[in-house]
């Protein structure tokens, strides 16, 4: 499956980035080898000897030199068994050890590259650093102190004013030979001195190097965890789109089944739609004779459609322009109606005014004429008794009257 290389496949990436610096720094120190000097870690048993062995170097030099007669001879201590268990044998012991110490030491472990400056005057043993910045000196001895220790040894006696009659023989020349080693040994401490102040500076190059190497690091590491970011977004959508494309395998096996079972339907309704076909064909001649008609026609009966069609967009226009009119109009109308509705509200609240006012002016004319009123309605009964009271004569006189006339005689 596609998603199982992509898991599989090893991605460039995914390299440490101080594997590929440590090794490309061991390649340049592979290539510089002649003309650069390593620092090398030492352990704490090297360290502890080279701070026990200069004491036992010097000591037993201040002793030899506070009497003459318990000094042996040079040359006798170099034979002698006695002198194997001295104290400046002893030191030289322990230089050879501390020298397979150190040499053990160098070849377990894998110093790291650093650049010095080339010597061209002393050709002197380098001087090693550890993790703590500890100097170890080398306990290999220079071939110049020695050369110049041997060359100081007195060829003939003559009097010292420092060691008095003690140079004269050979005890002397072990006191030169001491002296001259003193030197030599100072000598040594200052060339060390400026190797340390040296390997300092290049201390801090390779602090500088690997603060430089450590953002790099970190950069690339940001690089990295963006890009697995991007993997493992690009991981899931491989799996979306192999399921998508398992799906549409689901659904391609699912038609081809389908696909089958209708072209056997096919074939065995091939024999019985031979028929059908014939009669479909002209059916279908018939059915493309009248299409033709019909698009000829309606192809002649497009441009009147688009006339008729551009007719009702002017009057549509026109309609529109019309309704924008009777839209003016009616707004001029809801604003002179609403004119009117005020209008109309003031005078009636004018009418109620006055009709409250005329209320008011009726009650004090009915409260003055009320006894008009009741004098003109006893006056108006007394007529009307009057009135009827002469109705009843006039009937009377009407009645005598026509008696008179119908009855003869009457009076």
């Amino acid at each position: 499956m596609p998603r199982n290389r992509l898991q599989k496949k090893d991605f460039a990436i995914h390299r440490d980035a101080v594997n590929a610096a440590a090794a490309a720094a061991a390649r340049n120190s592979e290539l510089h080898a002649s003309t650069e000097k390593t620092l090398t870690p030492a352990s704490n048993g090297i360290i502890n000897s080279m701070k026990g062995r200069a004491p036992a170097s010097y000591k037993p030099s201040l002793a030899r030199s506070s009497t003459i007669r318990s000094v042996p001879s040079f040359e006798g201590s170099e034979s002698s068994p006695d002198s194997k268990h001295s104290a400046f044998s002893s030191s030289v012991n322990s230089n050879t050890s501390g020298m397979s110490v150190t040499d053990g030491n160098q070849h377990n472990r894998t110093p790291p590259t650093v650049r010095l400056k080339p010597e061209s005057s002393l050709e002197t043993p380098p001087s090693r650093w550890n993790s703590t910045t500890t100097r170890v000196v080398d306990s290999t001895p220079d071939p110049d102190s020695s050369m110049a220790s041997e060359g100081a040894e007195p060829t003939d006696a003559h009097w010292d004013s420092t060691i008095g009659k003690a140079g004269l023989g050979k005890t002397g020349r072990v006191i030169n030979k001491l002296v001259s080693d003193n030197e030599a040994l100072k000598r040594d401490i200052k060339i060390e001195r400026l190797r340390a102040e040296e390997s300092k500076q290049a201390a801090r190059l390779v602090e500088d190097k690997m603060d430089r190497m450590i953002s790099d690091y970190e950069s690339r590491l940001l690089e990295a965890n963006v890009t697995k970011t991007l993997l493992a977004r690009k991981e899931r959508q491989v799996e979306t789109l192999t399921a998508n494309v398992d799906a549409e395998k689901q659904k391609t096996l699912s038609a081809l089944e389908r696909e089958k079972n209708w072209k056997e339907e096919m074939e065995k309704m091939k024999a019985d739609t031979t028929v059908q076909v014939d009669e479909a064909t002209n059916y279908a001649q018939l059915m493309e004779g009248r299409y033709n008609s019909i698009s000829s026609h309606w192809r002649d009966q497009g441009d009147e459609v688009k006339r008729a069609t551009s007719k009702l967009k002017i009057q549509i226009d026109e309609l529109v322009e019309e309704r924008q009119k009777d839209d003016d109009k009616i707004q001029t109308l809801r604003e002179l109606c609403d004119q009117q509705d005020g209008n109309i509200k003031q005078l009636r609240h004018e009418k109620d005014e006055i009709a409250s006012m005329f209320e008011e002016y009726k009650k004090a004319q009915e409260d003055g004429l009320k006894d008009i009123k009741t004098k003109a309605k006893s006056r108006e009964d007394e007529q009307e008794q009057l009135l009827k009271e002469a109705r009843d004569t006039l009937a009377k006189l009407k009645w005598a009257l026509k008696v008179k006339e119908n009855v003869k005689g009457a009076k």
